[in-house]
């Protein structure tokens, strides 16, 4: 059976199912305001059922970016090599990160996007460059797939609305880099942002019962369209 790990942030978090001492944002409290009554309903374990595999770990840290130097960073060392334990190491490892960026206005990169300078983890662009390139020297043997960043609804709030530049930086700047980086890797790319749909939440960030399952249908559409589902 495949052994699965999530690397992500708050939305990918749930008591009980994250290294000691992760913060949480799904505890007890928030599962029931937001409809979840057990684990099977994030996002992350109906994909993980759908791949036919098993959480080896659930790498989530709430308030988590790609970027900066320290833990919980995801480009950081320390975070990165919690995402195996001693019985268990990953065959995929699903990635799920850049809302806080998103929502922090994360500088993108130095200059120009693209020009050859000194890797920053402070910047979005190289901080997720070195992530991927830390986690394939780690799991060389892992199938790793990133996804783009989605957008939110607020359920019975219809005058509400996604702010596009909520940190400041416009999210499809965001997108685009994790697209360029995690092709330019060769990793696979879950193309969420792609399919249009909007997930259900009650705060404008976190997925209720029904946003996750929508998270989890866009998902396992991206792998079954890379080929990674039924192989």
């Amino acid at each position: 059976m495949k052994k699965v790990s999530i690397l992500g942030d708050s939305i990918s978090t749930f008591e009980g199912f994250n290294p000691e001492g992760y913060a949480v944002y799904y505890d007890k409290e928030k599962q029931a305001k937001n409809g979840l009554e057990s684990v099977n309903d994030t996002w992350w374990a109906k994909v993980i059922k759908a791949l036919d595999g098993e959480l080896c770990v659930n790498n989530s840290y709430s308030g988590s970016r790609v970027s900066g130097a320290d833990f919980p960073s995801t480009n950081n060392m320390k975070r990165l090599e919690a995402l195996k334990k001693e019985d268990c190491s990953p065959d995929y490892i699903l990635i799920n990160m850049g809302t806080n960026d998103f929502g922090y206005g994360v500088k993108i990169a130095k200059s120009n996007y693209y020009s050859v300078v000194k890797p920053d983890c402070r910047y979005f662009l190289y901080a997720y460059d070195i992530m991927l390139k830390n986690i394939m020297s780690l799991y060389p043997n892992a199938k790793i797939v990133c996804s783009t960043i989605m957008k939110t609804e607020v359920k019975n709030e219809p005058s509400w609305f996604f702010n596009e530049t909520y940190g400041g930086i416009e999210r499809c700047k965001y997108n685009e880099v994790i697209r360029k980086i995690t092709l330019q890797n060769k990793c696979y790319l879950a193309d969420t942002q792609q399919s249009g749909v909007v997930y259900d939440t009650l705060d404008g960030a976190h997925p209720t019962k029904q946003g996750h399952s929508e998270i989890a249908e866009v998902w396992i559409k991206c792998l079954s369209d890379l080929k990674l589902i039924n192989n």
